[in-house]
């Protein structure tokens, strides 16, 4: 399986969320002690995510992560 960081953009995008709001409800959820839209981005372009990245994007998508993962 490999990260599709597309998805994690178009569910950002259908939100209407900026890469700075993004960052910053990741931030929220208490994972990170800094996360910034550049990081958003790096992980939109296919980056690679930490366990600690995925679990956060779950909880703020409130979604499954297998969603961000293409077989």
């Amino acid at each position: 399986m490999n990260f599709s960081g597309n998805k994690i953009k178009k569910m950002r995008e259908s939100k209407k969320w900026t890469q700075k709001q993004l960052a910053a409800r990741l931030m929220e959820t208490g994972y990170f002690s800094g996360f910034t839209h550049q990081r958003v981005q790096q992980l939109e372009t296919g980056d690679n995510a930490s366990h600690r990245a995925i679990c956060a994007l779950c909880e703020v998508f409130k979604c499954n992560p297998n969603v961000f993962f293409e077989k």
